[in-house]
Formats: C-alpha cells, sequence, structure tokens
C-alpha cells in the first residue's frame, strides 16, 4: 500500500486500556472516531448494527464530536439496523445544523427485522481516513469488550467511501430520515 497508511486500534477494558494501547504503540477506539468525527470537512459515513442508548452515537464525546460537524456543515451517514438508529436523538443532533444528516438501514433489516443486513463496523471521513474494526456504538463496544480495529489513510479509505456509494446506488440500504 504505497499511498496509505494503516495504525492498529483497540479497545481494551479497565485497568488495562491506556497501558495496553501505550505498550503496543497503538490507539483507543473512542479517541479514533472522535478524532475522525472532529478533523471532518465534508463528509462522514459511520456504521455499526449495534447502537446503544446514552453510549456512541447518542451522548458523550463522540456524539458532540458528531453534532459539532454538522454544525459545521459536514454531511453525515449513519448506518445501523432499525433498533440502533432509534437510539440516536436526531432532533438534538440537528440543533444548528449546517450540514444534512442521513440515518440509512440495510434493505435486508427493513425487510426482517431479525436479520442485520450488515455486520459491517466502520468510520469513513472525507475519503482520507477510515475505521474498520469490531467495535460496535455501544459502552461494551467503546469501553468494556476486547475490540480491535484500524485506522487507515489514504487509497485504503478512498476504496471503503467509494464502496459505500456503489452501495447507494445498488440500494443495500435505504434513507429513513
Amino acid at each position: 500500500m504505497p499511498d496509505s497508511q494503516v495504525q492498529l486500534v483497540i479497545t481494551v477494558p479497565e485497568p488495562y486500556g491506556a497501558a495496553l494501547a501505550h505498550r503496543m504503540r497503538c490507539r483507543m477506539t473512542l479517541g479514533v472516531l472522535t478524532q475522525l468525527l472532529a478533523q471532518s470537512k465534508r463528509f462522514i459515513v459511520i456504521a455499526a448494527p449495534f447502537m446503544q442508548a446514552g453510549y456512541g452515537l447518542s451522548n458523550g464525546p463522540l456524539a458532540d464530536a458528531l453534532q459539532a460537524a454538522l454544525q459545521r456543515g459536514v454531511n453525515v451517514d449513519i448506518v445501523s439496523t432499525g433498533r440502533g438508529l432509534q437510539t440516536i436523538d436526531v432532533a438534538w443532533l440537528r440543533q444548528g445544523a449546517q450540514g444534512n444528516l442521513r440515518l440509512l438501514q440495510p434493505r435486508e433489516n427493513i425487510l426482517d427485522e431479525q436479520r442485520l443486513g450488515s455486520h459491517a463496523k466502520f468510520c469513513v471521513v472525507d475519503g482520507l481516513s477510515a475505521y474498520v474494526g469490531s467495535a460496535n456504538l455501544t459502552g461494551p463496544g467503546l469501553g468494556r469488550n476486547l475490540e480491535m480495529g484500524l485506522l487507515v489513510q489514504g487509497e485504503v479509505a478512498r476504496q471503503i467511501e467509494e464502496f459505500w456509494e456503489y452501495s447507494l446506488e445498488i440500494e443495500l440500504f435505504t434513507v429513513m430520515h
């Protein structure tokens, strides 16, 4: 990958998290996702099949960074199951928003809520940087489970954004709001 950079990203339960991240010279999931949202300039896609009220995109630093991005004029796509999307306070996120917020649900999950339709967990920002990993946007996924992922920059991030755009073209996902 000549035009790409890759870093290991982890979530590890306390009391081991910060010490292990330091020892392994890697980054923590919540910090990486928050930084990606904070640095965004034009477009964010954030996807996870499981979201939890009170964590991730509904409360805390990640939610604050997402709302700030929308206020700066960044367009945001949030992708999850119907149940996951219900945890998001859309009215709060849209307060002062200059950017467009779209909630998208996998077509398979619309047809049968027992089917996820997508198990992908990723966040791509401006086609420049992306997180791909195992962490859901829940309390355990962002702070209590052992999770691993990668922060990629360059060509791989561009491929992820192109993958997302093509997924929309072939209607794997439906805009809900």
